[in-house]
C-alpha cells in the first residue's frame, strides 16, 4: 500500500512486489474526488481519507469481492472482528474461502505524527 502527499493531491497505490519489479493492482487520487462531490480540500485529512476508501473500494471491484464486503451501512462504533487461526482481521467474517487482504503501509520518509493524511488513507482503506 503506497501513499503520496503532494502539494496539490493525495495520491493511494497498491501494489505488489515480483524479482523484476513492482505491480500496480490499483490506485485513485484526490484529483478524482469533485466526480462524488468533494470539490474543495483535495489534500487534507478528509480527502485523504476518502481517497484510501476509493482506492480501497476499487481493490474489491478488480477482485470480485465488492459485493461479499459491503462496508458501513450503520455508524454504531462497534468493533468488528474475524478470528482466523492465529490472525486477527476487523472485517465481518463472511466466507471460509475468500479472506481479507492484508496491506502493509509504506509511509517511507514521512514522518508519522498524530493527524497526520497518511493515517487518514490508511483508515479510509481499512
Amino acid at each position: 500500500y503506497g501513499l503520496s502527499v503532494g502539494v496539490k493531491q493525495v495520491i493511494c497505490q497498491i501494489a505488489y512486489t515480483l524479482i523484476d519489479g513492482d505491480r500496480i493492482l490499483t490506485s485513485a487520487s484526490s484529483n478524482e474526488l469533485p466526480r462524488y462531490g468533494l470539490k474543495v480540500g483535495l489534500k487534507n485529512y478528509a480527502a485523504s481519507y476518502c481517497t484510501g476508501l476509493l482506492c480501497a473500494r476499487r481493490l474489491l471491484q478488480k477482485v470480485g469481492l465488492d459485493d461479499v464486503y459491503e462496508g458501513n451501512d450503520e455508524i454504531d462504533g462497534n468493533v468488528v472482528k474475524t478470528q482466523v487461526g492465529k490472525s486477527t482481521y476487523y472485517v465481518d467474517e463472511v466466507d471460509e474461502d475468500k479472506r481479507p487482504f492484508r496491506a502493509l503501509l509504506d509511509v517511507g520518509c514521512k514522518t508519522t505524527t498524530t493527524g497526520c493524511r497518511i493515517f487518514g488513507a490508511l483508515k479510509g482503506a481499512a
